[in-house]
């Protein structure tokens, strides 16, 4: 009798210790071919981009290596197929580092409209929530376990993306074409943290479209075009999350150090400032005008790139909290529909 008690555990008894609960256990079956699906598309986007980030540095490599190395400007006899094929590297990988930052920006457009169908409210559509309901699975445990299986792959997969953006941007060689900078919106948000928050706030509004509407199509319609909103709105308010730093001169005020530019104008003697088309759009000239103003020179308020980190920090936080704002409604509005 002890020797039974004690006897160590079967195979599939331990498979079975480290079994998914229930209702994760079934979203998974039900949804696995679409989430191996976008398991494949995360993974193959991101081997593109290191496949070309390692294609262009080694053809800097050969090139500085060759003859023609100093023949960019002014091809001689035999350089010009090296040179062409050197810039041609250098430009396709500067096209992709848009394509995959474009990528990252629309990512959370697809994630709500795939949330809110698929996976939400096409079981509420069809009825088949029931079956769970009925086995002593509440609905938020319903609703929770599918949050938790897209919010697994959302967060790995768009900080692959954004990790394999970052290394791509910032250790690729120096390119003869001007790389984005870094404020620009499809670059900004794909080499730091609020490529994964837009991801996440992206996956909360599909739950709340799915439980609201319960169609399938209007759902992932209404997530797609409110997700669209955010990702549009929401970054207009970005120069204004950290304190800007301000230049002056007695010409056209620039921003230095890569600088994101937020305002500029011109500036009087007593320190007022002007809006430049004051004088550019004046009637009387712009000379005369900046006579008549005692205007002495122009300021420039801008965001070095020191601030980079400070301001995807703050704009990450506002989206995540608005993205738990907007989950909580989801859990409330099915709750209130269950009861």
């Amino acid at each position: 009798m002890t020797a039974l008690l004690t006897r160590p555990a079967k195979p599939q008894d331990r498979r079975s210790a480290f079994a998914l609960p229930g209702p994760y256990r079934t979203a998974l079956r039900q949804h696995r071919v679409a989430l191996w699906i976008a398991v494949g598309l995360f993974a193959l986007c991101a081997a593109a981009m290191v496949a070309d980030r390692l294609w262009v540095a080694h053809a800097a490599d050969a090139f500085l290596a060759s003859d023609c190395s100093l023949q960019i400007r002014n091809t001689t006899a035999g350089c010009g197929d090296p040179v062409r094929g050197y810039l041609d590297a250098e430009l396709q990988f500067d096209r992709n580092l848009d394509y995959l930052g474009m990528g990252i920006l629309v990512l959370p457009c697809l994630i709500g409209a795939f949330v809110a169908g698929p996976f939400v409210a096409k079981d509420l559509e069809t009825g088949t929530y029931k079956l769970e309901w009925t086995q002593s699975v509440t609905p938020a445990r319903w609703l929770a376990a599918r949050l938790a299986l897209c919010t697994a792959l959302v967060v790995t997969g768009t900080f692959l993306l954004t990790a394999v953006q970052r290394w791509a941007w910032t250790s690729g060689p120096t390119l003869e074409y001007d790389r984005a900078p870094w404020y620009e919106r499809a670059m900004y948000g794909s080499v730091g943290t609020v490529g994964v928050a837009y991801a996440l706030l992206g996956l909360a509004v599909g739950a709340l479209a799915g439980v609201l509407l319960r169609r399938t199509l209007p759902a992932m319609a209404a997530a797609a075009a409110a997700t669209v909103v955010a990702v549009v709105a929401l970054p207009m308010a970005r120069p204004h999350l950290w304190p800007t730093e301000t230049v002056t001169n007695t010409w056209a005020a620039g921003s230095p150090d890569h600088g994101y530019p937020v305002e500029q104008g011109l500036l009087t003697a007593d320190g007022t400032r002007l809006p430049k088309s004051v004088c550019l759009d004046s009637a009387a000239g712009f000379e005369r005008c900046i006579a008549e103003r005692q205007v002495t020179g122009w300021y420039g308020d801008f965001h070095p790139t020191s601030h980079f980190w400070p301001l995807q920090i703050v704009e990450t936080g506002i989206v995540l909290a608005l993205a738990t704002a907007v989950t909580y409604a989801a859990f409330r509005v099915l709750r209130r529909r269950a009861a």
